[in-house]
């Protein structure tokens, strides 16, 4: 969808032409969106890259598009450190101090912390999302008010393995993955999977989420001499250090990795060793100036006096995730619903909607959205390159 059809399809005229005045937002109770981000700690770089995504999609269902039903959205933001017991902490003391009418949507940080909230969250119907993948979440039966933005774990895994199928029939894989969660969420499916296509998974390497030697990994690798090296469970906190030192090693693998590698940073930190790394994705680049989103946001950015050059793909996530809620909550607010069942609902229903193209569609698969790109990095042009169109999982 062009910008100008979907800012005429929710009722903008133009950037210039806001909706509501902002300050006739305050004259009624906010819309509270809470996040609990890892502002410090391993994941750090992704937690800040995220909170500005979704200050600037809050700050644009405001500004541009006229807040939530005439309310102003707020977004409430803590830090967990990517730390299970400090987040559970955040959690409840957001929980606390607002009012269930008013805090209608949770974003959490990690697979660890969801997994630990996820009953809590069923008990109090309250809707729910995460940076976290994981496919347990993805259970609308268990979890009904948790939605996963994008393919889980396990699917970015099964894009991943056609992808070595067709390089290589019989392929020998090793897997390294941190001691987490996140990190070992899709090993079970990922091994099982190899086998039922003919493959081999001759090496698992479980590391910390960070470190700062990976001669032991690489030369556990050159021992298993894979074909292809799958990297999981980190955030540009280790996969740079991998790619390194298996060049200087001459390792001569392909290596892979999903969503959570699938950025720049990674070519800019690994140099020539990043050549040719592929990596499961589901947002928009910032690069990808054809985006209605990208346009709009650049423009919105440079009015704000904020800072246009490249953001990262975790400020791009978030930034898709705060639209797509919000646009929930616009339609159940004209609906009269304007409530977490509502909210609920809403996303359910959410699949004319793609977020100005940040996603293929909003339309949830067993509450998640089962679609990927497989993109490679080139340090040539300095990005990763998109080598498939939009691969269905589901």
């Amino acid at each position: 969808m062009k910008r100008r059809e979907f800012l005429r399809k929710v009722g903008v005229g133009s950037l210039a032409a806001l909706g509501m005045p902002y300050i006739a937002l305050a004259q009624a109770r906010p819309v509270k969106l809470a996040t609990l981000l890892p502002l410090t700690g391993p994941f750090a770089f992704a937690g800040n890259a995220g909170r500005e995504g979704f200050v600037d999609g809050v700050d644009y269902v405001n500004e541009v598009l006229g807040g939530i039903g005439g309310r102003r959205l707020e977004l409430i933001v803590e830090d967990t450190g990517y730390d299970v017991a400090k987040g559970t902490a955040a959690f409840n003391r957001v929980l606390s101090r607002e009012r269930p009418e008013e805090l209608l949507f949770v974003y959490g940080d990690s697979t660890g912390l969801s997994k630990a909230l996820a009953p809590e969250i069923a008990r109090l119907g309250l809707p729910y999302s995460a940076t976290s993948f994981a496919n347990e979440l993805a259970d609308p039966k268990t979890y009904p008010t948790i939605f996963v933005f994008g393919p889980t774990y396990n699917d970015m895994m099964e894009a991943l393995l056609r992808q070595i199928r067709l390089e290589k029939a019989r392929a020998r894989i090793a897997l390294v993955y941190s001691n987490t969660e996140f990190g070992r969420d899709p090993i079970p499916y990922v091994k099982e999977r190899a086998k039922a296509l003919g493959m081999e998974v001759v090496h698992e390497e479980v590391t910390p989420a960070a470190f700062t030697d990976a001669t032991p990994v690489v030369l556990n690798l050159r021992r298993a001499n894979p074909d292809h090296v799958i990297l999981q469970g980190y955030a540009l906190s280790a996969e740079p250090l991998i790619l390194r030192t298996a060049r200087e090693q001459g390792l001569q693998a392909r290596f892979m990795g999903t969503y959570y590698s699938a950025e720049l940073a990674l070519i800019q930190r690994a140099g020539p060793a990043a050549e040719g790394f592929t990596v499961t994705y589901h947002n928009a680049y910032w690069y990808d100036t054809l985006v209605p989103a990208v346009e709009e946001m650049r423009k919105f950015r440079q009015r704000k006096g904020r800072d246009t050059s490249y953001r990262p793909t975790y400020y791009m996530g978030s930034l898709a995730v705060a639209l797509a809620v919000a646009e929930a909550m616009r339609r159940a607010a004209a609906a009269g619903k304007l409530t977490r069942a509502g909210v609920v609902e809403y996303l359910e229903k959410l699949g004319d909607y793609n977020g100005l193209g940040l996603q293929r569609t909003y339309q949830f698969v067993n509450h998640r959205l089962p679609y990927t790109k497989l993109y490679r990095a080139s340090t040539r042009d300095g990005r990763f390159n998109a080598i498939t169109d939009w691969i269905k999982l589901a």
